[in-house]
């Protein structure tokens, strides 16, 4: 009972208030910001589904095995399907040439639909499709046609009434490519149509969702029964883009957590350090009575366990309630309501209470165990010795094992490793410099800082080194988050294309270009495009290859072109040239997935024909672009022999979406595929995440501000000492206040400094490792550092410190005794 008692009397007397405080702010500092990242990072996933309309998307050519679907009932799956196919409709003498889908009960399982049941009405939000014998039309196809609500539409052999308008379909962007205006209907209309014979070109897509182990059973039971013909979509194929985003808004949120971790471990271990230095003097007492090591290390882990215990559990509550406060605050900003929070963040809390005891709380008391009874006598701790030089190195350690198992990423671990290595070798160097300055001829208030700096060179060093980590923590999340935003926000400019025209034949090139000329439009140019299919490499067929990648089961979109587009790089090879007249040119990640090299000699069969072309180049390409892209381009003449088509993108403002009608009527025979909706989608889904992400900022700033506090607080009981003495013999109010000020914006500028080193070495490693950016040095990053260091660490050291000019030194010496 004598570690609790002495505890009651510590705690009493304010001795363990720090160390509590600083335990407390980094446990609900971390469990808030696992709480809100779990929670934000699962709402995102559900919101993205909704471009799938499911969990996953079991996607065929043809009908699949009724066992299928009977294994998916079995293990409870919600599952619903959709037969998307392009045909005519008709109404009187008004023909239309549009994409059908039509969708079974359930559909969506994932995201709603938006309809009206008139043209006029409000959009209303439904989560069924249209009843058997009804259909929906997307709003541009009445005055097409012709049509109102309530009309006859013909449809194959069946006749269907117009029974509502599709504002919005939660998986429109799961094919780009579907051709025409949207039809929805019922699949039990289907055989009523007529219209899927033996060769149509159908494409079948079986939604399935629910619990998790469930889904990810029935996945493993169906991947090795899979053919050519089918295969499982998930976001990332669904939607690339959106995935993209949301893996790196992931990585973002669990670098917060991290740095969160490192600025609560820097907190504990000043207070904790603190703590040891002001129970020296009784720890050389109970050893003068005849204390052992032992027995005066087993009464102080006592108190550390119980201290640690106390402030975990006050810190996992403090955690979890303010991160539920956070989340009803944002509610209004998303669509979809953050589910409830699991039992993880909890773990992660627990796990930093552990690592910051173990790590930064345990290695002073042990050092406290050695204290020499003359301790008492020489008051030589206010400086480092090597044995607590070497009781730093288990605080990092364990704070870099929890971060690795935080954020599951190794490049992040050393991102911050190589950081704050650079940051602490630099601390030393800076602080000698400090401390050598000639500057005291500037004023009694320079004497004092640099006389104060001087006294304390090895512990300066230490405080340098901890500002600078809160400081880097800080600022690596701010431009981190800004790298990411102008990153997603570069990817979609409000000017991309939106709009695609496909099937072109070679006799309305010329038309189709007069119109989309005059209109001003902003466009790309005419590709070519045959469909073909890559069926071997250098003579082996591909279906004998091990990497059964998607280009191998499906037909490829092939062109031809003399100019390289502007948006391609060539990284290997050459382009055409008057040395270079035929060949192929391989994007680059393909190649890599198909494990094709320079000169492999490629078969494509098109048509029913077949040719063959050696590798000559390979490129890079920007996906982002929304403009026409092509895995393999030809020479030009390569592919003369085959029939083709032309593709165009370009970019039809709102206000003019009725050129698309226009189109239409003139050239009935070219497809137009409407990607605005689906970009807007998009935009809407990564400015959620944006939000995310700045509310998790706010979060971190908050914390650093609060740790960075509490790390002054831990280091300031000698300074309120020695500015008690220098009023005792007279020293001035303003002079010390701006002894202060000096002091602690000199080491904030130093800190600051480092910080600004460190963020740059950490960004570097986190933009082309982690986020998969592209490494753009920050100037700014140079004034920002030591300009905030200067604020924050001379704001909050004058603060704490104000206790020394505002009280009666008698009083301050008195309260330190």
């Amino acid at each position: 009972m004598l570690p609790l008692r002495l505890l009651s009397r510590d705690w009493r007397g304010g001795e363990l208030a720090l160390i509590a405080t600083a335990l407390v702010l980094a446990v609900s500092c971390v469990t808030a910001i696992a709480h809100f990242s779990d929670r934000l990072t699962r709402a995102m996933h559900i919101q993205s589904q909704s471009f799938l309309a499911a969990e996953r998307v079991l996607k065929s050519s043809k009908e699949v095995p009724q066992a299928w679907l009977d294994k998916a009932d079995e293990l409870g799956l919600e599952r619903a399907k959709t037969v998307t196919f392009a045909s005519m409709l008709s109404a009187g003498d008004e023909f239309q040439f549009a994409s059908v889908k039509a969708v079974s009960d359930g559909y969506p399982l994932v995201g709603h639909l938006e309809m009206r049941t008139q043209a006029e009405s409000p959009s209303k939000v439904v989560q069924q499709g249209p009843a058997p014998g009804n259909v929906w039309l997307e709003a541009r196809l009445l005055p097409l046609m012709q049509l109102e609500i309530g009309d006859q539409l013909q449809l194959g052999d069946g006749s269907f009434t117009i029974d509502g308008i599709i504002d919005h379909e939660p998986d429109r962007g799961a094919n780009l490519f579907s051709m025409g205006a949207r039809v929805m209907m019922h699949t039990s209309d289907l055989a009523a149509t007529n219209i899927l014979q033996p060769g149509s070109r159908v494409n079948y897509r079986y939604l399935l969702a629910g619990d998790d182990a469930a889904l990810e059973n029935y996945l493993k039971w169906l991947r090795p029964k899979l053919t050519l013909h089918e295969h499982i979509a998930d976001l990332k194929e669904g939607q690339p883009r959106v995935a993209k985003a949301l893996d790196r808004a992931e990585s973002f949120l669990y670098l917060a957590a991290s740095l969160a971790v490192l600025l609560a471990s820097v907190a504990v271990g000043l207070a904790a350090r603190r703590y040891g230095l002001r129970h020296a003097n009784y720890v050389a007492v109970m050893k003068s009575l005849g204390a052992g090591k032992n027995k005066i290390l087993g009464i102080y882990l006592g108190q550390m366990a119980a201290l640690a215990i106390i402030s975990t559990t006050i810190g996992l509550a403090i955690g979890s309630f303010v991160q539920s406060q956070a989340v009803n605050l944002l509610a209004g900003f998303f669509p979809v309501t953050p589910p409830a929070s699991s039992w993880q963040p909890l773990l992660v809390g627990i796990a930093t209470g552990l690592a910051c005891v173990i790590g930064f709380a345990l290695p002073p008391l042990f050092r406290l165990a050695q204290t020499d009874p003359m301790q008492t006598l020489r008051q030589d701790w206010s400086n480092p010795d090597k044995r607590e030089w070497f009781g730093l190195i288990p605080g990092p350690l364990s704070m870099l094992l929890l971060i690795w198992w935080l954020s599951g990423s190794l490049a992040t671990t050393v991102a911050l490793l190589a950081g704050l290595g650079l940051l602490v070798a630099g601390s030393a160097l800076v602080n000698r410099l400090l401390v050598r300055g000639k500057l005291a001829s500037l004023g009694g208030s320079w004497r004092i800082a640099l006389g104060s700096l001087q006294r304390r060179a090895g512990f300066n060093t230490l405080l340098i080194a901890a500002f600078g980590t809160g400081l880097l923590a800080m600022l690596a999340m701010f431009y981190a988050r800004t790298a990411l935003i102008d990153e997603w926000q570069m990817q979609l400019p409000e000017n991309a294309p939106n709009h695609f025209l496909v099937n072109i034949a070679p006799y309305e090139l010329d038309g189709v270009k007069q119109k989309v000329e005059g209109k001003n439009l902003e466009g790309t140019e005419f590709y070519p495009m045959v469909r073909g299919r890559l069926i071997a490499v250098n003579g082996t067929p591909v279906t004998e290859r091990e990497n059964k990648d998607g280009a191998i089961r499906r037909e490829l979109n092939l062109s031809w072109t003399d100019t390289l587009p502007a948006d391609n790089k060539i990284v290997a090879g050459d382009w055409w040239n008057e040395n270079l007249t035929e060949g192929v040119s391989v994007e680059v990640e393909v190649a890599a997935r198909l494990g094709l090299e320079m000169g492999d000699v490629l078969r494509f069969s098109i048509g029913g024909l077949e040719t063959e072309s050696t590798i000559t180049s390979l490129r890079t390409l920007d996906w982002n672009s929304m403009r026409p892209n092509f895995f393999m381009l030809f020479a030009p003449g390569s592919l003369d022999n085959f029939p083709a088509t032309y593709i165009q993108s370009f970019y039809l403002p709102p206000e003019d979406k009725l050129f698309v009608n226009e189109l239409v009527k003139n050239f009935p025979s070219v497809s137009i595929i409407e990607l605005d909706k689906i970009l807007d989608n998009i935009r809407e889904t990564i400015g959620q995440v944006a939000i995310a992400i700045e509310s998790v900022l706010a979060l971190m700033l908050i914390a650093g501000v609060l740790v960075l506090i509490a790390g002054v607080r831990a280091s300031i009981s000698e300074r309120l000492q020695e500015a008690a003495v220098i009023r005792t013999l007279g020293g001035r109010r303003q002079l010390l206040i701006r002894s202060l000020i000096i002091e602690f914006g000199l080491l904030g500028i130093a800190a600051g400094l480092l910080a600004a080193f460190g963020t740059e070495a950490t960004l570097a490693v986190l933009s082309q490792r982690v986020f998969e950016l592209p490494f753009n040095f920050h100037p700014g990053l140079w004034i920002l550092g030591p300009l905030v260091g200067a604020l924050l660490v001379g704001t909050a050291g004058t603060l704490a410190c104000r206790s020394a000019v505002s009280q009666p030194p008698l009083k301050v010496l008195r309260e330190l005794a």
